[in-house]
């Protein structure tokens, strides 16, 4: 008796914490400019929808999905206008993260170790991105939090949240998304950087509402997210569940490997996009 009773206390927390995590966040990505008088450019829209233990993160522009799927330690992206998908395991995005930070700290070694103004110019901010360092504050009064270095800082205007399991559910999203972007675009930054940002949101327990991000590199970079986040899901966001649920079920989407997806998606992408 005493054992059913534990099983069914289980239940009824883990299907609790289930309901709690049901939420969603639409963000817009802008790159601002560095004179005043020219208008900013939205680079991207996005809705990401917390359900039943998954992620499910969409961008209307390119039709592309993303799943996060703790419960099976995978990712899933699909491209509904492509009809085309793939799984990758957590561990195999760690791998390849793992094999390019070898990769790029032995180059960034060999570039510095020349001694040439130019290289070690150019290897600098590699290295800093592989082992960020900053100088960090958080003004309580109006919730902004500073991570500042040289060469890359971050400005953050926070927003508190009473429950630890939804501060939880959405930073481990936003590490994942991290890492999971420098594999399908490694053009990118290292997710070093962001994954930094996230643990001293954890920290101060704290939502970003807006992320500035300053890059000062060979090309300097302003970004800015905006986050929106509502605590129910609305009639159209099960919808969109629903959708997305029936292609990755049925028989449109042909399945690849990963390596195949990113070839025949991310890199078809990018040499459109330079024509």
């Amino acid at each position: 008796m005493k054992r059913i009773l534990l099983i069914a206390l289980i239940a009824l927390v883990a299907s609790t914490v289930a309901q709690a995590q049901q939420f969603k966040v639409t963000t817009r990505v802008t790159q601002l400019t560095f004179d005043e008088r020219e208008p900013e450019r939205t680079l991207s829209r996005s809705l990401t929808l917390f359900h039943a233990g998954r992620v499910y993160d969409w961008i209307p522009s390119v039709g592309e999905i993303t799943v996060v799927d703790p419960a099976r330690d995978r990712f899933i992206v699909f491209c509904s206008r492509k009809r085309i998908g793939a799984q990758v395991p957590f561990e195999e995005v760690t791998r390849m993260l793992g094999t390019a930070r070898d990769e790029t700290s032995n180059w960034v070694s060999r570039m510095i170790e020349s001694g040439k103004p130019k290289s070690t110019r150019i290897a600098e901010p590699l290295k800093f991105q592989l082992s960020p360092k900053f100088e960090k504050t958080f003004d309580l009064a109006s919730k902004t939090l500073t991570l500042k270095s040289p060469r890359l800082s971050y400005i953050v205007d926070c927003q508190q949240v009473e429950s630890s399991e939804l501060l939880d559910a959405y930073l481990e999203y936003a590490d994942q998304a991290a890492r999971l972007n420098y594999v399908l675009y490694p053009d990118t930054l290292y997710p070093d950087p962001r994954l930094a940002l996230n643990d001293v949101l954890r920290k101060q327990k704290q939502l970003p509402s807006r992320v500035q991000l300053k890059v000062d590199f060979d090309q300097p970079l302003r970004l800015q997210a905006e986050h929106r986040f509502s605590w129910q899901l609305s009639t159209y966001d099960r919808r969109y569940l629903n959708q997305w649920q029936r292609q990755m079920d049925g028989p449109e989407i042909e399945w690849v490997s990963f390596r195949e997806y990113h070839r025949r998606v991310i890199v078809q992408k990018n040499v459109q996009a330079k024509k």
